[in-house]
């Protein structure tokens, strides 16, 4: 039986890692779909999103750096992206031959213009809405500012 490719993220690829950029804590992997795209999100407990990978089975940049820009203030070149290809030995996917699938990622601390600032614009995930947002890096809310509205209102 094939596998799907979420399932075999989700089964394969869900391990954890430190937080690059941000802190040291542990990062967790949230699964989305955005613009017909498997994209998965490392991020810490404050939402940093430490790492960014589209998952499929054949890839192509442009569309995946499109997706990247228009979430920071960044222009995400190909330069920016790294693709790497994932086969049934490396995966331990018996069910299929040769390639299992391709991932595409990419990094905040990959960034060409690297400026450590810690009052610097970051991506972060919303816990709560899994929407995207910006705010400085030193912050440590875990809530996107329309979700933190909505907590003080309630």
């Amino acid at each position: 039986m094939l596998l799907d490719l979420e399932s075999i993220v989700l089964e394969r690829l869900n391990g954890h890692s430190k937080c690059a950029g941000h802190c040291e804590e542990q990062t967790k992997l949230k699964l989305l779909h955005q613009n017909g795209m498997l994209i998965g999100c490392y991020i810490c407990p404050s939402g940093y999103v430490s790492l960014i990978v589209q998952y499929g089975k054949k890839l192509q940049p442009p569309p995946f750096n499109v997706f990247l820009s228009s979430l920071s203030q960044d222009n995400v070149t190909d330069e920016d992206i790294r693709i790497g290809t994932r086969y049934n030995w490396d995966m331990g996917v018996d069910e299929v031959d040769g390639p299992v699938l391709q991932e595409a990622y990419w990094r905040q601390n990959y960034r060409r213009t690297k400026d450590d600032d810690p009052s610097r614009l970051a991506l972060f995930l919303c816990s709560k809405c899994s929407s995207f947002y910006q705010r400085q890096l030193s912050e440590k809310k875990a809530l996107c500012p329309r979700c933190e509205e909505s907590v003080a209102m309630s």
